[in-house]
């Protein structure tokens, strides 16, 4: 136990603690099986509730507190899956203070504050998980793309290791963090703006890498040349000149502009293929 996590206040009997192991349990439980359980009525609830099961088992010998404490934790529950354990962590730490709390309205009011900081906290969550998620994926799989397109195996490799590890990185800090620090950790957030800061440079950072790949990922040469006199005018080499990878640029420039239009992806592969045969028949 830390002193920065939440206070503990003491009742009468023995004061029930979670030790390292069984919180390994927990976020191993959370982070190696998030969606097994998923369903269109509670999404991830009952997985959440699994992770936490033993944990409540050992905090609550008596049934019938048992019975209440998974009756808590069956309410709706849905966020991207490697930030669960932002709200586990708190929620082990509010599940261990009040197992050690005498029954009493403040009791009450904790074991109700359970449900409001999942509310409350899993939308935002998913908020930020889901675009960065987005974001790293997009920057590992461009990596991985390179050795790949190469004929590499290092390219699938590169892409499960680092993968599995901003997975579980954040996973383990999340659960480990929230637990130790408890409510410090949502207020920290809010005052210092960090998750801001954080998806704006990973998106920056994001969109830098793929935009760089570009040439290498858009496979679009003009390959013929036009016959001027005596000189041949090359338009590839030409737009090369300007700016190297002009071409494979502007394409994916103007589809994008097209895609946020609202013109859905299946027509723009449909576009692009007509494209590609009237340029083919007129140069």
């Amino acid at each position: 136990m830390t002193e920065n996590r939440m206070e503990q206040p003491m009742n009468d009997n023995k004061i029930i603690s979670l030790e390292r192991k069984e919180l390994m349990g927990v976020f191993l439980r959370f982070s190696c099986f998030p969606m097994v359980t998923i369903n269109y009525e509670r999404f991830q609830t009952l997985q959440y509730f699994s992770a936490l099961a033993p944990v409540l088992k050992k905090l609550y010998p008596n049934k019938e507190d048992q019975i209440s404490a998974a009756k808590r934790h069956m309410a709706f529950y849905n966020t991207t899956p490697e930030w669960m354990g932002f709200t586990l962590g708190m929620n082990c730490a509010q599940e261990e203070q009040i197992a050690n709390m005498p029954q009493g309205e403040e009791r009450s009011a904790l074991e109700d504050s359970v449900n409001t900081i999942k509310a409350s906290l899993m939308g935002p969550l998913a908020g930020i998980g889901d675009s960065l998620r987005a974001t790293v994926e997009a920057i590992i799989g461009a990596l991985a793309a390179g050795f790949a397109m190469n004929g590499s195996i290092f390219g699938a490799i590169l892409f499960f290791v680092l993968g599995n590890a901003y997975y579980f990185g954040i996973s383990y800090f999340g659960f480990f963090y929230t637990y130790k620090n408890g409510m410090k950790v949502i207020r920290d957030m809010n005052k210092s703006g960090i998750l801001d800061r954080l998806m704006e440079s990973a998106t920056i950072l994001g969109m830098t890498a793929v935009g760089a790949l570009i040439p290498s990922w858009v496979g679009f040469k003009l390959t013929s040349a036009i016959q001027i006199g005596d000189y041949v005018l090359n338009i590839q080499q030409e737009l090369d000149n300007i700016i190297p990878g002009l071409a494979p640029l502007a394409l994916t420039i103007c589809l994008a502009w097209l895609y946020k239009k609202n013109i859905s992806s299946l027509k723009l592969v449909g576009l692009i293929f007509v494209f590609s045969l009237i340029i083919s028949l007129i140069l």
